[in-house]
């Protein structure tokens, strides 16, 4: 039998992480919306799956309506853009890294609309490309 503390313990694990995805992105604080934008999202089934990711760029694309997560990640482009991911963990990085190395080879077009609407000066690809091409440390 478990006590009563694991039971509320395990009640409240579970409650938590659907109150995140509904708590709305403009109301966190920056460690909680990164961590919202990258830890806690499936950025491959994002990506892969052509109608999710549709939906996706036609909000960074100002071009339909966005979900919270969709809003959440559009607010944060300009920013990971310029500082090159500059206030993500490794772990953040990391993700990006691979969002970008799914995502530029399987969509070129909207990845040079990305970049033509949030780079529009070309100042930040440069370095995104050398972020992209320079392996990260292993760890966390």
């Amino acid at each position: 039998m478990w006590p009563v503390a694991h039971l509320l313990a395990a009640a409240v694990v579970v409650l938590a992480t659907p109150a995140l995805a509904a708590q709305n992105y403009q109301d966190m604080d920056e460690e909680t919306l990164y961590r919202f934008i990258f830890d806690d999202v499936d950025i491959d089934h994002i990506i892969l799956n052509d109608r999710i990711c549709d939906v996706y760029l036609r909000c960074f694309f100002n071009t339909g309506p966005c979900t919270n997560l969709a809003a959440a990640i559009r607010s944060k482009i300009p920013e990971v853009f310029e500082t090159v991911c500059g206030k993500c963990t490794l772990k953040q990085k990391k993700i990006w890294k691979h969002a970008m190395d799914l995502f530029i080879p399987r969509r070129p077009k909207e990845w040079e609309r990305l970049l033509s609407i949030y780079d529009p000066e070309g100042k930040f690809w440069p370095n995104i490309k050398v972020f992209r091409e320079t392996p990260l440390p292993d760890g966390e």
